[in-house]
């Protein structure tokens, strides 16, 4: 009898950027691999992403099930008819486990798993509670987590905050700490100074940003929690003189455009200020910039900026859980708080008057490689297998 296994996320960005090799892994495993997600709305991506994705999963024989999650934690009417979607789903298929991700897919699916005897990986992309985290977080999700853990057979965390959390009050059978999704940090590696330079020079040139300006860059979706605001505040309270050299762009789409663009203006910076939406060379944006900066104000692991200090471009980031793994305090990048804007104009500040390093290696950096990752949730499915088989 096939083999079944079942991934689910709420939204279908969640497996379209951080599942592709788990299912893979699976396929490799011997596994016919289920997805169930809301390919209609599909979360933050593109719509020509979103196309790819179906396209990718066609061309690799994975079944996919449209399930109408909806944003955030939904409604009882709309998670009643998803959860009837999944029971429909189980119904059909006889999965050997699940693998669940985002918060509301993460309940739904442990609530049908539990109901067919189902057992469940858990992939928790960064808790919605965290130190300086807003009271809401603990209130609501907190207790909503806890709760759940008890259903959970394996909980799979991120970084080093919630792994903690994790241990001291969830029940989850067995509790994992993975270094997030990998990067591929051995490619990054092998790029030379050469290939760096003639990207640094293709990125100015079509961006028309002078060779000798000093550019920051940042990448994430334009929205309240990435924070970019914070940067172009930094901005404005420098003098005309201080910022004349530099540029500032952000790659990524989302609600916060307009804002951006008319804060930008605000301070006549708007010459000097480029959104430039949905990239997929952001490694030779890093390579052309002079400073990195990542202000979010939460994160599970924050992959852009760890793929920007692999790259070898210094790093500011936020002093928020996840960021904080992946930064070598004045080795490969710096924390400030996400609110600070005085201080991280300064730094921005010192860092183009002295000139930000430039990275070759960091070799702590090593343990976020992708094949050490995968090699890690490989491990996880077979261990799960057994546990299945006894």
């Amino acid at each position: 009898m096939t083999k079944k296994v079942l991934m689910l996320a709420a939204k279908a960005n969640m497996i379209q950027q951080f599942n592709h090799r788990n299912i893979k892994i699976l396929q490799g495993l011997g596994y016919e691999v289920h997805v169930a997600t809301n390919m209609v709305d599909f979360g933050s991506m593109s719509y020509e992403e979103n196309e790819r994705f179906k396209q990718w999963m066609i061309d690799n024989g994975i079944f996919s099930h449209q399930v109408d999650f909806e944003r955030r934690m939904g409604t009882l009417k709309g998670n009643i008819k998803s959860f009837r979607q999944l029971e429909k789903l189980f119904k059909e298929n006889n999965f050997e486990f699940i693998h669940v991700h985002s918060p509301l897919g993460s309940i739904l699916g442990r609530l049908a798993a539990k109901k067919h005897n189902v057992p469940t990986i858990y992939t928790a992309h960064g808790f919605h509670f965290f130190k300086d985290g807003p009271k809401s977080g603990w209130l609501f999700f907190f207790p909503m987590e806890w709760l759940f853990s008890f259903i959970t057979n394996t909980l799979i965390t991120i970084n080093d905050e919630d792994y903690r959390l994790a241990k001291k009050y969830m029940h989850a059978n067995k509790i994992i700490k993975i270094d997030g999704i990998g990067v591929d940090v051995e490619e990054a590696w092998r790029v030379t100074c050469e290939e760096k330079y003639r990207a640094r020079k293709l990125i100015r040139q079509s961006l028309e940003i002078p060779e000798n300006a000093f550019l920051i860059s940042s990448v994430g979706e334009l929205s309240d929690r990435k924070n970019h605001k914070v940067v172009l505040s930094a901005l404005k309270e420098m003098s005309n003189k201080q910022r004349q050299n530099i540029y500032y762009v952000i790659a990524g789409t989302g609600a916060s455009h307009h804002m951006l663009k008319n804060l930008a203006d605000s301070f006549e910076f708007s010459d000097h200020f480029k959104l430039l939406g949905y990239r997929n060379d952001i490694h030779n944006i890093n390579y052309a910039s002079d400073l990195s900066i990542f202000p979010s104000f939460q994160e599970g692991l924050g992959l852009a900026g760890l793929e920007a200090t692999v790259d070898g471009t210094f790093l500011i980031g936020s002093n928020r859980r996840g960021i904080a793994d992946y930064i070598d305090e004045y080795k490969n990048g710096i924390l400030v708080d996400p609110y600070d804007f005085l201080k991280l104009k300064e730094i921005i500040i010192q860092y183009m008057e002295n000139s930000a390093p430039k990275l070759s290696k960091t070799a702590f950096l090593g343990k976020f490689d992708k094949k050490n990752i995968d090699k890690k949730m490989e491990n996880i499915y077979i261990n799960q297998i057994k546990n299945k088989i006894k």
